[in-house]
């Protein structure tokens, strides 16, 4: 089984997903793609991100090229979105490099989740960050329908959600900004994060990736919360019904906040 996480910056996948790791390592064979591709002779001494970067495209580049030709359409749909609205230069290459990597960390996860759950971070459907939330273009309804209809899916995804307040507080202390976000001030932070959540709240919405996502508010940053939190994905995963808490298109994330 694939386990996507995805959601804005600040949102708090990586921890959650860290946390279903643990609880979830102590039932059945649980791995994440990060160690999929670094848990390997001559790797695990690495932590630079740039070089873990660079090994991922050169380890998951087979496993792209092997993949379905369905893969490559949807890289060729990405191209087109970023040919046309990328920020700059620099953003159409690295964003492109970035899809290709996380496509193909898709398909290295298809064919280890034959016997073990794979939990997936910078996947193949957090890709609409790149094409869709740092871009010039407008969020044509056309064009998030046709992303929701070629993206890779997984098996499960957990949209990791809390207040836009909330994220744009977590974001500004944090030290590890995403690139886009690393130099700006509070008013872009703000403005950047409600455009990702209305970005994931549309894109999710689409019926192919709804059926599949749990949406999980992740606003409570106390033990408690988190566990709760926890409890609901490893109960999701283990065969809740999907599609219940997925977000609603009638309710766009900055209506939602309150």
């Amino acid at each position: 089984m694939i386990v996507e996480f995805v959601g804005g910056s600040g949102a708090g996948k990586t921890t959650l997903l860290e946390l279903v790791r643990r609880r979830a390592g102590a039932t059945g064979r649980v791995v994440s793609t990060a160690e999929l591709v670094m848990d390997r002779s001559g790797r695990r001494w690495i932590t630079n991100p740039t070089a873990m970067n660079l090994v991922a495209d050169a380890t998951v580049l087979p496993s792209f090229l092997r993949g379905p030709g369905r893969d490559r359409v949807f890289v060729r749909f990405a191209f087109d979105r970023l040919r046309r609205h990328a920020p700059s230069r620099f953003a159409k290459v690295n964003y492109l490099r970035e899809v290709v990597r996380d496509v193909g960390k898709h398909e290295l996860a298809a064919r280890a989740a034959a016997d073990a759950t794979v939990l997936v971070d910078e996947g193949a459907v957090l890709t609409a960050a790149h094409l869709f939330v740092y871009s010039t273009g407008s969020l044509r309804q056309p064009e998030l329908d046709r992303f929701a209809e070629l993206v890779p899916l997984p098996d499960r995804i957990i949209y990791v959600t809390a207040p836009v307040g909330v994220l744009v507080e977590r974001s500004m202390r944090r030290r590890d900004r995403r690139r886009e976000l690393a130099t700006a001030d509070r008013a872009e932070v703000e403005r950047w994060t409600a455009r990702a959540a209305e970005v994931f709240d549309r894109v999710l919405s689409a019926p192919r990736l709804r059926a599949r996502t749990l949406v999980v508010d992740n606003s409570d940053d106390s033990a408690e919360g988190r566990e709760a939190a926890v409890d609901r994905i490893m109960t999701f995963i283990h065969g809740r019904t999907p599609g219940d808490d997925a977000p609603d298109p009638s309710a766009p994330a900055a209506t939602r906040e309150a």
